[in-house]
């Protein structure tokens, strides 16, 4: 994680360097290939920009892979992987603008290290995407390996994630004497026990369910009404009113 902290770091310093690079200049200095003028205009060489692509195309399926398997898997809910991926997102989206002919999304940086950069990075990628490729196991979260069941699934991790927060928050702040707190509860508690169970046993335990998209839905529309349950009990229950 150090490592891939310090890699991250490394891209974000060259970003900064696109940032704050040159000043406008109001004179035609755009790049061409084959510009024997494009160092004194600065722009990059054909050499530079060669391996920044080489560079881009090495990195960009292999992110791209990881983004996918990280959806599909359920890691939207781990929070490091998504920073560590919208990170690398964030780094890889003005060079992927560059190589497409709008080198002003890299006006003033330094080609040579942005490409070393991504090769150094790549490690870390790979890393990841070896991890996302495996469901999504939040301390003891149901792991689902039947492609049907595993976007109720994530629905469901994510869901017992919020309620994993809120639950000890609303009790230490007196909320579960609240009848209409404690009844959105106790619903949303009776629903995880039902679909973990099942999601934790044999496929057949959700036999029953007639209509498996509806129930996904019916769980992500209670993910925006616990989040506001959450920030409801966010404070003690006698301070409201």
């Amino acid at each position: 994680m150090k490592k891939l902290l310090a890699l991250l770091l490394a891209l974000v310093l060259c970003a900064s360097l696109i940032a704050c690079g040159g000043e406008n200049n109001d004179g035609d200095d755009s790049y061409a290939p084959g510009d024997s003028n494009a160092d004194a205009a600065g722009g990059p060489t054909d050499e530079q920009l060669s391996a920044l692509t080489e560079a881009y195309q090495q990195m960009s399926p292999i992110y791209n892979d990881a983004a996918t398997k990280a959806q599909e898997n359920g890691w939207t809910a781990d929070e490091q992987v998504m920073t560590d991926l919208n990170t690398v997102a964030a780094m890889m989206e003005p060079i992927g603008l560059a190589l497409t002919g709008d080198l002003s999304a890299l006006e003033g940086a330094d080609y040579d290290a942005l490409a070393a950069s991504v090769l150094e990075l790549q490690p870390a990628v790979e890393a990841i995407l070896e991890k996302v490729s495996q469901p999504f196991d939040a301390g003891g979260a149901p792991v689902v390996t039947d492609e049907a069941l595993k976007p109720l699934a994530n629905v469901y991790n994510e869901l017992a994630n919020i309620y994993n927060e809120v639950y000890p928050v609303a009790e230490a702040n007196g909320w579960l004497a609240d009848e209409k707190t404690a009844t959105e509860l106790n619903v949303v508690s009776g629903m995880l026990l039902d679909i973990g169970a099942g999601l934790s046993g044999e496929p057949s335990s959700l036999d029953g369910v007639e209509d498996m998209d509806a129930l996904v839905e019916q769980l992500k529309n209670m993910v925006p009404a616990l989040e506001e349950v959450k920030e409801r009990v966010s404070i003690p229950y006698g301070d409201v009113g």
